[in-house]
């Protein structure tokens, strides 16, 4: 009778204690109530810059996988890093006057030269062109550095 009693009471407290509880979704809206008034959350949209330089990502991921594939032909040619020095910037994101336009040319110098390059000098010249956004995100805005660093390809 004991042994009985010492097994079902501390599992009859864990019952009541797991019967209790509050789910967690019941907590979180318990612990923050404004987030479920029917207002969804405001959520600034990105910058034409931010916009651009995501553009400029996905470019160069379609390159690398070009590369990979050996594919003979470039994805189309990325006109609209034109507007690289007249897209508006995040707000209060600080873009120097001075290297900003220097980066900037480099990036574009550089993609020019992707596609000038004779096919088996395109993964040199891709790096050259993943080096200049390394570059410049290494003075200007650091949080890409990560994405950045995966996307070189090996040169042979």
């Amino acid at each position: 009778m004991h042994f009985t009693i010492r097994i079902l009471f501390p599992l009859f407290l864990i019952g009541i204690i797991a019967c209790s509880a509050q789910p967690a979704d019941e907590r979180a809206t318990a612990a923050a109530p404004e987030l479920t008034s029917g207002n969804p959350q405001e959520v600034t949209p990105p910058s034409e810059l931010a916009l651009l330089m995501r553009r400029m990502a996905a470019h160069a991921d379609s390159v690398k996988v070009g590369l990979a594939r050996g594919d003979k032909e470039l994805p189309p040619y990325p006109t609209e890093i034109a507007t690289l020095f007249t897209a508006t910037p995040t707000k209060d994101m600080h873009i120097d006057p001075i290297t900003f336009p220097t980066f900037g040319k480099d990036y574009q110098d550089k993609v020019a030269a992707l596609y000038d390059a004779a096919r088996r000098d395109r993964p040199a010249a891709y790096n050259a062109l993943v080096q200049s956004c390394a570059n410049c995100h290494s003075t200007h805005c650091p949080g890409p550095m990560m994405r950045i660093k995966k996307m070189y390809v090996a040169v042979k």
